[in-house]
């Protein structure tokens, strides 16, 4: 396939740049509704705000790569401190990060980091929302493919069930679609999401 042209990559720029503003202009807006509304209301906008500043960042980093293989190493650091970053509410949580040099095709990498983000996100919120703790984010090779491991100390479910909300249903899509294994269990003693994905290896290069 022949090298695309200075025009032809000047128009996917651009075309890059216009979807970068348009996120930022709806997790604008999400926030300034998030404000005045009911408390409920001013949740759930605020939770869309943050997944899309956060596909926004993810957008960013994407087309920083260096063609169609991501290192997953940097890309989920990233998002983790994306998603902490961008946790509104002040609360006494440790976030650990622990991701192995493991590179992916960028479209394993973009489900992956929403993945992470989801499941962050929902440890934050949910887990920790009315005590202090710990959250811990890894990748690490295992039979089978990369295993990502997040898990945290809150509160769990003392019946080992969870509430399929947006962000669980959107995980376990994007693990279906990765052909992923997605396991899960909970606890009064904590929450654990450990996917493992056969499609992100390990290789020297990424060292």
């Amino acid at each position: 396939m022949p090298d695309m042209s200075q025009e032809g990559r000047d128009a996917v720029r651009a075309l890059h740049h216009q979807i970068g503003n348009s996120l930022q202009s709806v997790a604008s807006l999400l926030n300034l509704e998030s404000r005045s509304a009911p408390p409920e209301a001013a949740t759930a906008l605020h939770e869309a705000g943050r997944r899309v500043r956060t596909v926004m960042r993810l957008h960013q980093r994407l087309q920083e790569a260096d063609g169609d293989v991501v290192r997953l190493d940097d890309l989920l650091t990233d998002v983790c401190r994306d998603v902490t970053e961008l946790d509104a509410v002040q609360r006494d949580a440790t976030v650990r990060v622990d991701i192995q040099p493991f590179c992916a095709r960028s479209k394993t990498a973009s489900a992956l980091a929403l993945i992470t983000a989801e499941l962050l996100g929902n440890a934050l919120e949910h887990g920790l929302a009315r005590r202090a703790g710990r959250v811990e984010v890894s990748l690490r090779a295992a039979d089978g493919g990369a295993v990502l491991t997040v898990r945290d100390d809150g509160a769990g479910t003392p019946d080992g069930e969870m509430k399929a909300g947006f962000g669980l249903s959107l995980v376990s899509r994007l693990a279906g679609q990765l052909g992923a294994d997605l396991k899960h269990s909970s606890s009064a003693g904590g929450t654990r999401f450990e996917l493992t994905c056969r499609d992100a290896w390990w290789d020297s290069s990424c060292v």
